[in-house]
């Protein structure tokens, strides 16, 4: 099959050509003035290489953590789901009891998305953030996590964790321990509290500037910690309203090597792709609504995860911020 368009997305930048593909896989980019017979031609719609989301919960109805019925069931429908929205690879942000079910599908060829492995956002998470009622937390037991680690047959890849929670030290280590990358999230956490935490073995900031403490001039908070640590992944929503664009501007200018130490992920929920109005999230979740300006929120005005999907943050950092589209594919 030969496919064309005036802007293929490659490293190099967006170039006019011919892709050429052979069992869904593309094997070469020809030149727009071969004499193939072209199958599709898309004009000037910018083709992108598939999209790789390692914090998603959710999308188009289905979800992968908070599961009622048939977990499997629902996985496949989430991965399908995935596909229509441009993501090839994802880290399903699931809770434990996804976890046997997410490694079998890590195993399979599945019809969707590929799943690269398991995120586990919690469930030992401190800070409520903005407008948010504390709930209390979960405490530590070391002896669960490693039963569920175990259930992740080595398929878990990436544990956020409040780190000044009690034994979130003896956590980390026992997880980096069995080759699982520590995210620090939902944390109280100031600069120095953070940079000691770091030591212990984070290396990613899930959501980052997004339930944590901010910067401020005299303090530096745990977001300062963040983007001041050069070796520190940090994750990002690049929605423009999770962090607005003056925001993520700063932040990209902040790290000596953005484009190669932030993570565009999406953080959407099972509600991804719906219309305004009130919905069920999951059970045990209060009901939420999604606004005209496609927020989704608590009646507190809490922000609850995404509705938009990777596209929609690669959209906005190219259109509204002024990241060039080769950068903006690397986020």
């Amino acid at each position: 099959m030969y496919i064309q368009s005036t802007r293929i997305v490659t490293p190099q930048g967006c170039v006019s050509g011919i892709l050429h593909l052979e069992q869904g896989k593309i094997v070469e980019l020809l030149d727009v003035h071969s004499t193939v017979t072209v199958d599709l031609d898309v004009q000037d719609n910018r083709i992108l290489p598939g999209i790789i989301d390692t914090h998603n919960h959710g999308t188009l109805g289905y979800g992968a953590m908070g599961f009622e019925g048939d977990i499997e069931k629902e996985l496949r429908g989430y991965l399908k789901g995935l596909a229509s929205q441009g993501v090839t690879g994802v880290l399903p942000t699931t809770d434990f009891a996804g976890f046997e079910t997410v490694a079998k599908l890590a195993e399979e060829d599945v019809d969707g998305a590929k799943v690269l492995g398991i995120h586990s956002e919690g469930p030992y998470l401190n800070r409520v953030g903005e407008k948010g009622v504390d709930t209390g937390h979960p405490d530590i037991d070391l002896d669960a996590l490693k039963q569920n680690v175990a259930k992740a047959r080595g398929k878990l890849k990436l544990f956020a964790i409040a780190p000044e929670l009690p034994k979130a030290r003896e956590a980390i280590e026992y997880l980096t321990g069995e080759g699982v990358r520590v995210a620090f999230a939902h944390s109280n956490m100031m600069l120095e509290e953070a940079n000691e935490a770091f030591s212990w073995g984070i290396t990613v900031s899930t959501h980052t500037a997004n339930v944590m403490s901010g910067i401020h001039h005299r303090n530096m908070g745990g977001l300062g910690a963040c983007l001041l640590n050069d070796e520190l992944y940090n994750e990002v929503i690049c929605d423009g309203k999770h962090i607005c664009n003056a925001m993520l501007e700063l932040m990209f200018r902040m790290k000596r090597d953005p484009f190669n130490h932030f993570l565009m992920v999406s953080d959407c929920s099972n509600l991804s792709g719906a219309p305004v109005g009130k919905f069920r999230m999951m059970e045990g979740f209060p009901d939420v609504n999604i606004t005209p300006d496609g927020y989704c929120l608590s009646d507190t005005g809490r922000l609850c995860g995404s509705t938009m999907p990777v596209l929609k943050g690669i959209e906005n950092l190219v259109e509204n911020v002024g990241i060039g589209m080769k950068y903006a594919m690397r986020i």
